[in-house]
């Protein structure tokens, strides 16, 4: 397996700056956009469907789709809260630079949200001191940890508040939280 040090950090004042990073970012957001605009013109045919049809005939074509509807616009929260969270991504990313670091999950530790990671900047020299317990999650809060990047990874933000990780290469984003 490959290590995180060995894939060179770039030389860009900030992570977004880094062409790879930018382009994984890019990727992300258009991939949650094409979700959305999928989401909305699904959305906007049910609507139209329950609206158009006021005969005897289709009411239940128009009464079907009035029933979709809800389920519909609740499906349109799953890509804002993305573009949200993805905001987030790029705040950070175009305000800190990329940093190796080591992290390591704590399966002993609870979080609310995510996985309970630490990490410990640098090239893995003895001296650093590991950061306190951040959570480490997606725009779904859910984990999607990979042991990847336990043999490495590169990291912007604050150590002791939290920020972005990333596989080396700067792609596969999770932020990182204090607890």
């Amino acid at each position: 397996m490959k290590s995180g040090l060995s894939v060179p950090l770039p030389l860009a004042e900030c992570a977004f700056g880094d062409p790879a990073t930018r382009q994984a970012y890019e990727k992300a957001r258009r991939r949650v956009l094409v979700s959305l605009l999928i989401r909305v013109a699904v959305f906007l045919s049910l609507l139209i469907v329950a609206t158009a049809f006021k005969d005897e005939e289709t009411q239940l074509v128009s009464g079907t789709a009035s029933l979709l509807l809800i389920p519909a616009a609740f499906l349109l929260a799953g890509p804002a809260k993305a573009l949200h969270w993805l905001r987030a991504v790029e705040s950070v990313l175009k305000s800190q630079p990329w940093r190796h670091c080591s992290a390591v999950g704590r399966p002993d530790v609870k979080v609310g949200a995510g996985k309970a990671v630490q990490l410990r900047l640098g090239d893995g020299g003895s001296d650093e001191e590991w950061t306190p317990v951040l959570a480490a999650r997606t725009w779904r809060r859910r984990t999607r940890w990979s042991a990847e990047l336990e043999h490495g990874a590169w990291f912007a933000g604050h150590a002791d508040r939290g920020g972005v990780i990333a596989l080396p290469g700067g792609h596969g984003f999770m932020t990182l939280h204090r607890q």
